[in-house]
């Protein structure tokens, strides 16, 4: 008994290491930029918005003080008691696949790099679309291109990679209205490639290299550096290539309440008002 608690108390210190490094590597960095930005600008001028944040990638709790009201939802118990100790508000831990939420919960939803994880895709963006409000916007980040495939992807439990056109197919075919796609992280899209083609793991060296080194250091500064200008980029062009895909999508807002009469009652009913419930 004592050993497996001992086994168990190394597990969760080597997980918590691992949320850790992962928090201040490069990549998560830039991502949590991007889904924040895209929070700000989505809930700008919206009071008393509520926002699905899937892992808690964008952190908008840490932010003082938050304008609006966010639920950090997580799959794992070690996920969830990691966010918990960095002393983050509303968390759920709850399946991705079975989301714990009322219909029509909330105004924005982010997805920072779930979907390729879950086995059946196309359930989880229905359920996504359930939660969302009508009107509300769904922003997603996804690996890219099946042709990067890695060690990395299966350490981390992915299903599949993604092009533009794919996720398009599938957001439209589950009843979103998909705004916009664009690839991100064009900047390691190239030597990504000829590690693939060398039979390489980057992200696995990338790992390795975390430390406390100042060549490190510098580097994953180099790295934010490139992928805000890279998000700054974004800003007016979609990227033609990237190992990510960003995609922004909507839920279709009821535009008009159909109501029916009878026609032998119709001479005595006046014609239906349109009503708006887009915000």
């Amino acid at each position: 008994m004592e050993e497996r608690r001992e086994s168990t108390s190394m597990d969760a210190q080597l997980d918590f290491t691992q949320f850790e490094q992962d928090s201040a590597s490069w990549w998560y960095v830039a991502r949590r930029n991007l889904l924040r930005e895209v929070a700000q600008q989505t809930l700008r001028n919206k009071r008393e918005a509520r926002v699905l944040d899937l892992g808690g990638a964008a952190e908008l709790d840490l932010d003082q003080p938050s304008p609006f009201q966010v639920i950090n939802q997580q799959s794992t118990l070690s996920s969830a008691a990691f966010h918990q100790w960095q002393r983050r508000t509303n968390l759920v831990c709850s399946s991705i696949d079975e989301l714990a939420f009322a219909s029509n919960s909330f105004d924005l939803i982010i997805a920072g790099d779930f979907l390729q994880s879950v086995e059946d895709d196309h359930a989880a963006l229905r359920g996504l679309l359930r939660v969302l409000k009508d009107g509300g916007l769904l922003f997603l980040t996804v690996p890219a291109y099946s042709f990067l495939w890695s060690e990395e992807d299966e350490r981390r439990g992915n299903c599949r990679r993604y092009r533009t056109s794919e996720l398009r197919s599938k957001l439209t075919t589950c009843g979103f209205e998909v705004q916009r796609a664009s690839y991100f992280v064009a900047t390691t899209f190239v030597p990504s490639t000829l590690a693939r083609m060398a039979k390489s793991i980057v992200h696995t060296s990338n790992a390795e290299d975390r430390g406390s080194t100042k060549r490190a250091r510098l580097a994953n500064a180099a790295m934010i550096s490139l992928l805000d200008f890279e998000r700054r980029l974004l800003h007016y062009i979609n990227l033609p290539f990237g190992t990510t895909v960003v995609c922004w999508a909507r839920k279709p807002a009821l535009v008009a309440e159909r109501i029916t009469v009878p026609a032998w009652d119709r001479q005595w009913v006046s014609s239906p008002r349109l009503t708006w419930s887009g915000s």
